[in-house]
């Protein structure tokens, strides 16, 4: 038994002394990885809040434009862009304020708001519908250059043909038929031969031949 014991002491020892030598690294890492826990989870919870009240500012900024009160609006949108300007209720706000503005002819103040999605946006998809926007709104004003400049970056293939079709509208516009007629062409390859869009591009296509 007193083997025993001397063992069990031996073993005693030795794990004190391997404590004495790791123990406070051992610590160091536990607790690293409690904070990194409880870290994560506060950050977690903080975007989590900032999502939330941005997404509650959104929602009332939609409604205050359904009212048409342009004033509270574009306050509530200066808000939402100081605040959570990196969220995509900022950029949806901008583009929900800019299509109001156009309705109302007021196409510089759109175009402001267009310009700035595009500058803090992320989304390619949201980008691309901006930029088609941003060119409609330029062809309104004959900001002809302009408009074909800002379809210049290469779309996502869902907005291939909807790219193509509005520089053909942008090139008819401004008198370049054969260049709009290109254009019309390339587009109306991309879409599927049953869909609305393809029967009223054709109707572009056929009313350029006409005027031949």
């Amino acid at each position: 038994m007193a083997a025993y014991d001397l063992q069990e002491q031996e073993q005693i020892d030795n794990i004190k002394a391997l404590w004495k030598q790791w123990g406070p690294l051992v610590m160091t890492v536990l607790l690293a990885a409690v904070l990194g826990i409880v870290g994560s989870k506060v950050w977690s919870s903080y975007k989590l809040g900032r999502a939330e009240a941005a997404s509650a500012q959104y929602v009332l900024l939609e409604k205050t434009l359904q009212t048409e009160d342009l004033a509270n609006a574009q306050k509530q949108l200066a808000v939402l862009k100081a605040e959570y300007a990196g969220s995509p209720y900022a950029s949806r706000g901008a583009l929900l304020l800019a299509r109001t503005l156009v309705t109302k002819k007021d196409l510089k103040a759109a175009q402001e708001q267009l310009q700035w999605v595009l500058q803090q946006s992320k989304e390619d998809d949201l980008k691309d519908l901006t930029r088609m926007r941003l060119a409609a709104v330029q062809l309104d004003q004959k900001q002809y250059a302009e408009a074909l400049k800002t379809l210049e970056a290469k779309p996502i293939e869902a907005f291939v043909a909807s790219f193509a079709e509005l520089k053909g509208d942008i090139m008819l516009a401004s008198g370049k038929t054969a260049d709009a007629a290109k254009a019309y062409e390339i587009a109306i390859n991309k879409i599927d031969k049953e869909s609305p869009q393809y029967r009223f591009l054709q109707l572009k296509v056929d009313a350029l031949e006409a005027a031949k």
